[in-house]
């Protein structure tokens, strides 16, 4: 016969266990997605679509919090992030490195719901 020690330890790990699974799941309900275009404005052409550029999304408050990702062909994005706000970093890679966003451009989205999707369509400038 199990002792009141040990019946007490087996349910602490029953509920443990429990609740990690739970919170474990949790994480579905706190995921959103941002999706938006991206146009740089060109010199000769205008405003235009921006296939293959790199964005990288910093959760604010966190600085090795970071995800990247490239628009698709049509310089299209989607990515899902945790509920949160988020600095937009977009960067010209080779030398001189120079921040891209255009003036008017919002440096900070924020992902408030599971449901529906926050549009951030951006606008960048060529760097340097």
């Amino acid at each position: 016969m199990k002792t009141r020690l040990e019946l007490l330890m087996l349910f602490f790990c029953i509920f443990a266990s429990m609740s990690l699974a739970q919170s474990d799941a949790d994480a579905y309900n706190n995921i959103g997605t941002i999706t938006g275009h991206v146009e740089i404005n060109n010199t000769e052409l205008g405003w235009v679509s921006s296939p293959g550029q790199f964005l990288v999304f910093q959760r604010v408050g966190c600085k090795k919090c970071l995800v990247g990702i490239y628009t698709d062909s049509k310089g299209d994005y989607k990515i899902d992030l945790g509920l949160g706000k988020y600095k937009l970093i977009v960067f010209k890679p080779s030398p001189p490195v120079t921040d891209m966003l255009a003036p008017s451009q919002a440096r900070y989205v924020e992902v408030r719901s599971v449901i529906e999707d926050v549009v951030f369509d951006i606008a960048l400038v060529p760097g340097g």
